[in-house]
């Protein structure tokens, strides 16, 4: 079989989207799974198909999704209307489109992983630092049953 002309292929656009939060171990097939049911019960089945949107990376808390040219705009609303991933509440904020991945990967800044930045006591509860970012400051605390995440800023962590 021989490959179609370069005319004849379809107009592809790549869209990145900042996941977060950014420490939320979602995998691409899992991410595929949950904006392909969202997409579907959005806009319904025929013209979900139509877009073909797919998930070419999850990591460092971008994903990067690809769909027809034309179909953006809907893809994106498709994305704000993301809210859990196999249980985990996540958010999807959609900030560069391209037509190719190297170009779309040129808009992407890198991101630093989350490490340990220390602990903090709030009440009798401790937390682990996930990170800082200007103000924002992302604390989780693992319980044997689930896990709790708050999000403050450094004023807030002034008054602890």
């Amino acid at each position: 079989m021989r490959p179609l002309p370069p005319t004849q292929r379809p107009n592809w656009r790549y869209i990145a989207a900042e996941m977060v939060p950014q420490w939320c171990p979602a995998s691409a097939r899992d991410m595929h799974y949950a904006i392909l049911g969202c997409e579907a019960s959005l806009f319904g089945d025929s013209t979900a198909a139509a877009m073909r949107t797919s998930v070419i990376s999850c990591d460092r808390g971008v994903v990067i999704i690809r769909c027809i040219r034309g179909t953006e705009p809907d893809v994106e609303t498709v994305l704000a209307t993301v809210t859990n991933v196999e249980g985990a509440p996540v958010a999807l904020h959609p900030f560069a489109t391209s037509g190719t991945i190297h170009g779309l990967k040129k808009k992407i800044t890198p991101r630093p992983l989350p490490s340990d930045e220390g602990n903090c006591e709030i009440g009798n509860n401790t937390y682990r630092i996930l990170g800082i970012s200007g103000q924002k400051v992302d604390l989780v605390q693992q319980g044997i049953k689930q896990t709790t995440a708050l999000y403050l800023n450094t004023d807030d962590l002034e008054d602890f």
